[in-house]
């Protein structure tokens, strides 16, 4: 199936209900990663996309500047990591002040142990303060986002799909066809 093709389902957090995310467990720590001059994407994950978003958020393409990474570590090594993105061109959707979750990745030997729990709940803990709707984007597929964003209380605010950028699939857009 091309991407564009593809069903994405879009969920918003509401602040008024509250999170239940489990304790980190033991032997885990957490990194709230920030791009700087000398370290544009984390050390342990892959130069590409967190390079470009960096220089994203360096270029101030980013409608604001609250582009993190939420970083689990077990043993010096990156067990987990949640993404938090500011609105920008692939996200027309969003309001200036909101942030995209995601991508979250854990690694497959640190799976099921509460770990994107958290650290979702740590990234709403962080932001709740802010004027931001918190965003997260999923295939309709892919059954265990699904399940994962709602046991943490996130609703189905739209569907949509990604259009391909002008020839380039990474400069793509996500529409929200309805709500």
């Amino acid at each position: 199936m091309k991407p564009a093709s593809q069903k994405y389902i879009f969920y918003i957090y509401s602040k008024n209900r509250a999170i239940s995310s489990p304790d980190l467990p033991s032997g885990y720590q957490l990194k709230i990663w920030k791009p700087s001059v000398p370290e544009l994407n984390p050390r342990g994950l892959p130069k590409f996309p967190f390079i470009l978003w960096s220089m994203m958020h360096y270029l101030k393409l980013f409608k604001n500047t609250n582009y993190r990474i939420f970083l689990v570590y077990y043993e010096n090594k990156i067990a987990h990591y949640s993404v938090v993105l500011p609105k920008h061109f692939k996200y027309p959707f969003m309001d200036d002040n909101d942030i995209q979750i995601g991508p979250v990745g854990t690694d497959v030997k640190h799976r099921r142990k509460g770990l994107a729990s958290y650290t979702v709940g740590k990234i709403i803990e962080t932001y709740k303060n802010t004027e931001c709707k918190f965003w997260y984007l999923t295939r309709d597929g892919n059954i265990p986002s699904k399940a994962f964003i709602e046991s943490l209380g996130f609703s189905r605010h739209g569907e949509g799909f990604r259009g391909s950028g002008p020839g380039i699939g990474i400069l793509g857009r996500f529409y929200l066809k309805n709500k």
